[in-house]
């Protein structure tokens, strides 16, 4: 039964025993205030209306007094007056019923509360009679529904339009058979719209010299190794293939724990390539001029120097950064000292042949530093890439299993430095070279066998 019954019900009972009428509104369950009609002063308010606002009788004398005190809103203030107004601007035209309004109303605590307000007049007894319904946790709830719901729907059109603009493409491919997804720069890199590239294979886009390598990565990431960067060539409309790098991160699924699929972020780097190959041709023209270090097959000291001040001269105008490695084996003079000069010598052989292995761009450089000391020198790689390169070597390094009795680890190991260098910035080599000298010290402080970042 609704408040407007619950008064008629108590009027029609009581027409004339106003303190049997205050009983009976003393014990309802809404809260109701009773003011008189000629005089506009509030004379009662029941148990239910102070629980809800705080107010008790005297606290606040009139109708005029409790327009001023209790709406803070001033749309509010407007529809109580045009909802009770009619009457007080013109006695004989009204509505014995004011129709439930939504408003909020300030408590004596200073907070606000929103309540459903509707009334009843009577003028044969003099009275008006308003009723009030809390429902403030009601509203709260539904605000807190429709404002995530409006962040969410926010969001996914802030996603979508970051999707839709962004220079690279983004793959989104589950393990399973859930649809895969491809953002719109798909067609700028490969010529397919998303609705094409979606109908090929996995690694039908894939140079067919290139897909034993996506394989790998695809099971990298099934063993739960969440992190690649891929360069590989990938298939144009046109029949070509262009080359891109793909930046692979896997997910887990929250049900099975294990890698539900990958996200993708590849970029075209066709004129990278070509850069690539420019700087790889300086490095073949300084090999050719006596530049290989005799012992390990690498570049020697000499040719990393010219390299490098090469590399000065063109990084303020790159758009990548650079990375540099130091690596210097682990306990070598124990090593000499144990198993003698020649075991030494085709232990450096070994390791050198390691690095080179696992720096597969052309325009990356292995040079021997000195002594049982290398260097690594990335054109156009940023941190992440060198640590992923440093970790590989690590792991192959210990792979070959160079007996060392006088190493804690028990097989010939490496210790690495590593150093990057701001895209665009002014080069200093020497600082560097520095900054991966003093991680190189820390990576042996912290017990050898690893690498630090300078």
């Amino acid at each position: 039964m609704g408040s407007d019954a619950i008064l008629d019900g108590a009027l029609q009972e009581y027409p004339q025993d106003a303190q049997s009428l205050e009983i009976a509104l003393s014990a309802m369950p809404v809260g109701v205030s009773w003011a008189t009609l000629a005089d506009q002063k509030i004379v009662f308010m029941n148990r239910k209306f102070t629980e809800i606002f705080g107010y008790e009788p005297g606290d606040i004398q009139s109708l005029p007094e409790w327009m001023e005190k209790a709406y803070p809103f001033a749309e509010d203030r407007r529809l109580v007056e045009q909802t009770w107004g009619t009457y007080f601007t013109d006695p004989h035209h009204y509505d014995f019923n004011t129709d439930p309004i939504e408003v909020r109303i300030r408590c004596k605590n200073g907070g606000v509360k929103t309540v459903i307000h509707s009334g009843v007049i009577l003028p044969n007894t003099g009275w008006a009679l308003a009723t009030f319904v809390d429902i403030t946790d009601r509203k709260r709830d539904e605000m807190i529904i429709l404002e995530a719901e409006r962040q969410a729907a926010e969001n996914q059109a802030i996603y979508r339009l970051l999707l839709d603009h962004s220079p690279e493409m983004i793959v989104l491919s589950p393990f399973d058979s859930s649809r895969r997804y491809v953002s719109s720069a798909v067609q700028q890199i490969t010529g397919f719209t998303a609705e094409e590239y979606l109908t090929m294979k996995r690694f039908d886009t894939v140079h067919p010299e290139d897909q034993e390598e996506a394989r790998r990565v695809i099971r990298g990431l099934r063993a739960g190794h969440l992190r690649h960067v891929f360069r590989y060539r990938t298939l144009h409309k046109d029949g070509s293939y262009r080359w891109v790098e793909a930046v692979i991160t896997g997910y887990i699924d929250p049900i099975s724990g294990r890698t539900g699929g990958y996200v993708a972020t590849i970029r075209d780097i066709e004129m990278e390539r070509e850069r690539e190959e420019r700087v790889a041709a300086d490095i073949r023209q300084i090999s050719q001029e006596a530049s290989v270090d005799a012992l390990t097959e690498v570049a020697n000291r000499r040719a990393f120097n010219k390299a490098i001040e090469s590399e000065a001269k063109r990084h303020t105008r790159s758009t990548r950064d650079l990375s540099l490695m130091l690596i210097d084996v682990d306990y070598f003079k124990r090593y000499n000292d144990l198993y003698g000069h020649l075991a030494g010598d085709d232990c450096l052989r070994r390791i050198a042949a390691v690095l080179r292995s696992n720096v597969r761009r052309d325009a990356d450089l292995v040079a021997r530093f000195g002594g049982e000391e290398f260097v690594i020198l990335m054109p156009m790689t940023e941190s992440d890439g060198a640590e992923l390169v440093a970790a590989k070597i690590l792991e192959a390094v210990a792979a070959l299993g160079v007996p060392h009795e006088g190493s804690p680890h028990g097989v010939v190991t490496v210790s690495i430095g590593s150093s990057t260098w701001p895209a665009g910035a002014v080069f200093d080599p020497n600082e560097l070279i520095e900054k991966a000298d003093r991680a190189l010290y820390q990576a042996k402080g912290a017990g050898r066998n690893r690498f630090a970042i300078g």
